[in-house]
């Protein structure tokens, strides 16, 4: 078993072309990359096709690509690890308030939103699990605990935003140095929220020492299929196993790594 004075969390996440996996001792601070394999990068969508649209939608996804080749996710989360498999974001580009900003001339305001956007979904991400992952039993109350996991997510996603947009709240990194450009890119970001929905599919593992055959392994694997968006929340649970290779790269990382013997 795992010393409880010596308690490490894994958070896993799969949000980009990389797959990172990180290992923390819940009493320090430090994160150590231990693994990281390419995947499919998230689908960004805009809910209404319109030709002259397409642009503007180029130029989100250049960003979500760019930016998945140095997104490392390190968030400590109670018991559980967190694998994301599918992430899906879709756009209302019938927004007025949205398309109002397409235009030839402002497609670097356009990726320098979307990189807001990116950096404040992964903030959310960190915030909710640090906060809240401790709370949920998923063995014994999945629907209900993964109801409030959703509802938590868009709370801290959508429902406080305006507020924190508003008063100044949210920090901002590698903003343009033009301010007319800045200026625009938080105004297209702040339409990009509001008019996002969030699809993700994936599961919450459970990784144990086995100390009968000297390993690690995982034990419990609910797999959740969740939707957010600034209207509503849900999300629903059954058990199923995960690809092996998703499974098996935990123990393999740690391995590699020789992360083993700080288990117990």
């Amino acid at each position: 078993m795992i010393n409880s004075n010596k308690s490490y969390y894994f958070f896993f996440v799969i949000f980009s072309n990389v797959k990172a996996a990180t290992f923390q001792n819940a009493n320090n601070n430090s994160t150590k990359l231990i693994g990281y394999n390419p995947i499919s990068q998230p689908t960004v969508t805009f809910t209404i096709y319109k030709e002259k649209h397409i642009p503007y939608l180029d130029a989100i996804n250049d960003i979500f690509r760019n930016e998945s080749e140095n997104t490392k996710y390190a968030f400590q989360g109670g018991n559980y690890h967190w694998i994301i498999t599918d992430f899906d974001i879709s756009i209302d580009n019938s927004s007025r308030h949205l398309k109002k900003h397409f235009s030839s001339n402002r497609i670097e305001a356009i990726q320098a939103g979307t990189t807001f956007f990116i950096a404040y979904i992964k903030k959310k991400f960190k915030d909710v699990i640090s906060r809240c992952m401790y709370k949920y039993d998923f063995e014994s109350n999945c629907p209900d605990d993964l109801k409030g996991f959703a509802n938590n997510l868009k709370a801290s996603i959508y429902d406080r935003f305006e507020y924190e947009f508003t008063h100044g709240l949210i920090k901002y990194e590698s903003e343009p140095k033009d301010v007319k450009i800045k200026k625009s890119a938080k105004k297209i970001f702040k339409a990009l929220v509001p008019n996002s929905d969030m699809a993700m599919n994936g599961h919450f593992i459970k990784i144990i020492w086995d100390s009968e055959n000297n390993r690690l392994t995982h034990n419990i694997s609910i797999y959740f299929s969740m939707n957010i968006n600034k209207n509503n929340a849900n999300a629903t649970c059954y058990y199923k196993s995960p690809k092996s290779e998703i499974a098996e790269s935990f123990v393999k990382s740690l391995r590699k790594h020789d992360l083993l013997s700080q288990m117990y």
